[in-house]
């Protein structure tokens, strides 16, 4: 009779628990959310901001990349990064001697200009190091004789991934100029948590782009196989993307993916996310 008794306690323990858990969502979001699956294909339902979405979860196999596939396209200045100029063979206009090297960065403005000594401003985001070295060697050749000079990106301080869930060190990570693959990342944060994690539930979500029609894509990595590893290290992570390591035993990690939506609420809430 008492382990009869014990049972029923115990079961009506787990069931307020879980009854809590899974409905507790982030302040001023209505959240009904649920996994589907469509022949093969498995979908997240997500209603947020009055709009149901229909995701459809992607394997990161179907989106393995070279990496000189992503060398073509090299990193593009943003908004925070900080710029360092250097103009050779001109020492009275431009002294390298005596100069405190942070004197010498330039950070890219809010409106993502920067300001040059007999250049101007110039606007910076979304040029390579290269388009602005030409920029400025264009404007400077009105009043020097062929400069030279170089661009290097000091700090790279506007795209920013965040590595949350089950790791051993959750933290925000720069893209910097080297692409960035997910093997990577999850090596920077020393790894996943082998005692909480589930390796079969590695998400990796990526916000829609400016696009009007655009959605949020969400990948799927499985990381209990050798071969899940070697897809990782060519699966290239994008700014902005969030990876999340589910934990083990989670079956409604849709809750959890949920409060990434809107990123814009994710982002505001992140802050104190210790850096890379």
């Amino acid at each position: 009779m008492m382990i009869i008794i014990m049972k029923k306690i115990r079961f009506y323990k787990y069931s307020i628990l879980f009854f809590i858990t899974s409905c507790s969502l982030s302040p001023g979001m209505h959240m009904d959310s649920s996994t589907t699956w469509l022949g093969e294909k498995e979908y997240l339902n997500l209603e947020y901001d009055g709009t149901t979405h229909n995701i459809e979860i992607e394997s990161i196999n179907d989106n393995i990349l070279s990496h000189a596939d992503v060398s073509n396209n090299p990193y593009k200045i943003g908004i925070g990064d900080k710029l360092s100029i250097m103009v050779w063979g001109l020492p009275d206009a431009f002294p390298m001697v005596n100069i405190n090297p942070e004197q010498n960065l330039r950070a890219v403005n809010t409106d993502g200009t920067i300001f040059f000594p007999y250049a101007g401003t110039i606007e910076a985001v979304g040029k390579t190091q290269v388009d602005l070295r030409k920029e400025l060697t264009m404007r400077l050749s009105k009043f020097f004789n062929d400069p030279q000079l170089d661009v290097s990106i000091a700090r790279f301080n506007s795209q920013k991934v965040f590595i949350l869930g089950e790791v051993l060190r959750p933290q925000k990570m720069s893209i910097t100029e080297t692409p960035l693959s997910l093997a990577d990342a999850l090596g920077t944060v020393n790894g996943i948590n082998n005692n909480t994690s589930s390796g079969g539930g590695v998400y990796i979500i990526r916000q829609a782009s400016s696009s009007l029609t655009s959605k949020p894509r969400i990948f799927r990595a499985d990381l209990e196989s050798p071969a899940g590893f070697i897809m990782a290290g060519n699966f290239y992570l994008k700014p902005q993307d969030i990876v999340y390591v589910n934990a083990n035993g989670t079956t409604r990690w849709n809750r959890v993916i949920s409060q990434f939506f809107p990123f814009s609420s994710f982002l505001n809430s992140i802050d104190n996310l210790k850096d890379n």
